[in-house]
Order: structure tokens, then C-alpha cells, then sequence
């Protein structure tokens, strides 16, 4: 007979490890699908909007040209939706991070849809449309994450390089060299623009510091700093809106 711990370890496995597995897997499928050429990147922020921090970086990428994609909390969004729309009208992408980062093997298919779909719902009316990718908190997936992401018409994401400014060990100085060890032509770069749960509180200022340089980094690497939407386009299948699609935010001036 299997006693209760291992018992809760399989469920756990079976709702949020299988799911989880194979939305990775997926994903990086897909970003091997895409052209050797021309090399290009992705800057994608989390946990936000902020109402300190994510002004900073969007001046910061402003003054480098560089655009984004921000996976906003719903929550956050709601209580600032100035920088929501300081976010689309900079040119950057909107995409779903969940309402309030809960932990996807702690919600069943009610709460997953209830958790896409109230910022779903938030977004589409701070902006006027609908966003169109979605990441969910951490990264993982439960069995219903899948549906959830159908039925609103999002496209899930994830990340291949994580430089984990949330370690109270990383510096500024090393997201650059992790950055510039292990960014390669399709890279997703995840970074924070908000301290969310367990993260050091100064986690964005370190982002903040970082980004100048590692734009300048990734550059004379020879790589181009380009919109989730710009990066993928060319994925077997494509995606669910067409690029230059008004749902994503303003064109950069």
C-alpha cells in the first residue's frame, strides 16, 4: 500500500510536473523551430507592473530602442493601470501572469480559468484589447493551464535563460556574465521588474543596473534584441494573432 507521502508526491507529479515537462518541452521546441538567421533575442519582465521600477526600465530600454514583452499580474494591473498603458504605448508587449501568483498545483480548472480569465478581463479593458501570450507564475503548468490558455486565446511562454537576480548571492555584474555565457540566437531572457513573492526586495533594482549593459552585451554579440512577437513569427504553425497585430500595444515611434 503507498503511504500518503509518496501518494501526494505522484499527484503532484501527475497535475503540475507532466504538465509542466511538457509545455517546456514544447516551448523549447518551438524556439528551435525558429531561423539560425538573423540572430535574435527576447527581453521578457515579470511580476509587475511596478510603479518605481517599471517606469525605470521602460526609459532604459526607450533610450536603447529595445522592445519588451511585461507578463503582468492582474492584481498589480488594477492597481496601476497608468503603467499598463505607459507599458503598451511605449510599443512593449502585455501578456498574462496570472491574477495574484498563486501556485498553479494549488488552483483546480474553476480557479486556473478564474485566475487567466479575471486578467484576461483587466487587461482588455485598461488597453482595449485582448493580450496575447501568457506565462504562468514559476513557470508551471497544471493540468488545466492548457484549456485556460485556449479559451482566451493566448499563447503560452516560458523562458530559456533565466539569470536568477532573485538570489541573494547575484549581482548586477553577474546577469551580465551569465547573459553573455549562455544567450544564443532564439534565447528568451527572463527578468523582473517587480519583487514578487520570495524574491530579495531590491530584485528590480538589480535588473535596472544590469540592463544597460547587457543590452550593450548582447549587441556586440552580434545579437538582436527583438518583441516576443518578432521572434516567434516565424514558428511552424504561428501564433495566434499576426505580428504588427494591434493587440500586443502601440507601435514605437
Amino acid at each position: 500500500m503507498t503511504d500518503p507521502f509518496t501518494l501526494l508526491l505522484m499527484t503532484l507529479f501527475g497535475y503540475v510536473g507532466v504538465p509542466t515537462f511538457l509545455a517546456r518541452a514544447g516551448f523549447s521546441r518551438v524556439l528551435k523551430r525558429l531561423p539560425e538567421t538573423p540572430p535574435q533575442v527576447a527581453l521578457t519582465f515579470d511580476d509587475g507592473p511596478d510603479p518605481v521600477w517599471t517606469p525605470r526600465i521602460l526609459e532604459i530600454l526607450d533610450r536603447h530602442g529595445v522592445p519588451a514583452t511585461f507578463f503582468v499580474l492582474g492584481s498589480q494591473a488594477e492597481r496601476h493601470p497608468d503603467v499598463v498603458r505607459q507599458v503598451a504605448a511605449a510599443g512593449h508587449e502585455v501578456g498574462v501572469h496570472g491574477y495574484r501568483h498563486r501556485v498553479p498545483a494549488l488552483l483546480g480548472l474553476r480557479a486556473t480559468l478564474q485566475d487567466v480569465g479575471a486578467t484576461v478581463r483587466v487587461l482588455t479593458e485598461i488597453l482595449g484589447r485582448p493580450p496575447r501570450y501568457f506565462r504562468p507564475p514559476w513557470g508551471i503548468f497544471n493540468l488545466w493551464t492548457g484549456l485556460a490558455a485556449r479559451r482566451y486565446n493566448l499563447f503560452p511562454v516560458v523562458w530559456s535563460l533565466y539569470v536568477s537576480e532573485w538570489s541573494r548571492s547575484t549581482t548586477a555584474h553577474s546577469i551580465y556574465v551569465d547573459a553573455m555565457r549562455r544567450a544564443q540566437p532564439g534565447t528568451v531572457i527572463l527578468l523582473h521588474d517587480c519583487a514578487g513573492p520570495g524574491s530579495r526586495p531590491d530584485a528590480p533594482a538589480i535588473v535596472a543596473r544590469a540592463l544597460p549593459r547587457l543590452i550593450t552585451g548582447l549587441r556586440r554579440r552580434g545579437l538582436q534584441l527583438v518583441s516576443l512577437s518578432r521572434l516567434l513569427v516565424h514558428t511552424k504553425g504561428g501564433l495566434p494573432h499576426a505580428p504588427g497585430d494591434s493587440s500586443v500595444g502601440s507601435p514605437r515611434p
